[in-house]
């Protein structure tokens, strides 16, 4: 069984602390994917809102095929801060990587909740989840392999130090455009919707039961 608030500040990076990503052959500063963003088109006027297991589908084909995604923290202040990662979803988990010494890394160590957001701003994807910092040694190496072969990157044979961050979704939202508002939680309190219908959905990765 797969377990899969809203912040308007305005963000300013730390001098010299910045989340990092290698770069890709063919990207600028590492921040590429390997095809587009495939999400679902703006939805037409009178065009009826997606039910909640199409929701569920879109969502996992989108973690399935989507590399980049917005991750906000706050340090104990509530100082929030806002970077892009790579990522892959495995064995239920979202699963991250940046140096130790980033403020996503300080923040995800002492708070542990996190927030992702596909990067799509009308076909909204947002994950609340609970957020766990391990060294390489700590990684399943099914969930590193599953990294490595998405993103064509191994934090584990980079000449320098890195941190994965294993997030549980607690929560995920799904809507595209206002008229999706009512029925955007595809996901509460960790577990999917269309489980509590004994409905099975599946795409890449876990199935949702």
């Amino acid at each position: 069984m797969v377990n899969l608030s809203d912040t308007r500040h305005s963000v300013r990076p730390v001098a010299g602390s910045y989340d990092r990503r290698p770069s890709r052959p063919g990207t600028r500063g590492g921040g590429g994917r390997r095809g587009p963003a495939a999400s679902v088109p703006g939805m037409k006027n009178g065009e009826p809102p997606r039910g909640m297991e199409q929701r569920t589908r879109d969502v996992l084909a989108r973690l399935a095929r989507e590399t980049d995604v917005w991750v906000a923290s706050a340090d104990a202040g509530g100082t929030p801060y806002l970077v892009p990662l790579w990522f892959v979803r495995h064995d239920e988990c979202l699963w991250l990587a940046t140096r130790p010494a980033t403020p996503t890394a300080r923040n995800l160590r002492t708070g542990r909740r996190v927030r992702l957001a596909l990067g799509d701003t009308l076909d909204v994807v947002l994950v609340d989840g609970d957020a766990e910092c391990l060294a390489s040694a700590e990684v399943p190496a099914a969930a590193a392999d599953a990294f490595v072969e998405k993103t064509g990157w191994d934090p584990r044979k980079d000449t320098k130090e890195y941190v994965w961050i294993r997030v549980r979704p607690r929560s995920v939202e799904a809507r595209n455009g206002e008229r999706e508002m009512p029925g955007r939680w595809v996901m509460r309190d960790g577990r999917w919707a269309v489980a509590a219908s004994g409905t099975v959905v599946e795409e890449a990765g876990p199935a949702v039961r």
